[in-house]
């Protein structure tokens, strides 16, 4: 991994936006928050944020 960002980064970044807003951030506002950032590690770190806030069934808890 190059930098200083990593998919717990872009998890943590997620788990915070939902938090305060509401709203999952989506590609193009993860794309544009980690510039440079390989997209598979994006993309890990958005598996990981949603394996969080599913439940069974593939329902998100509320």
């Amino acid at each position: 991994m190059s930098g200083a960002w990593s998919k717990w980064s872009v998890y943590e970044y997620m788990r915070h936006k939902y938090m305060w807003t509401g709203r999952c951030p989506d590609m193009p506002e993860l794309l544009d928050r980690f510039p440079g950032m390989p997209l598979s590690e994006i993309k890990e770190g958005m598996k990981e944020f949603e394996l969080t806030i599913t439940i069974g069934g593939g329902k998100i808890a509320k």
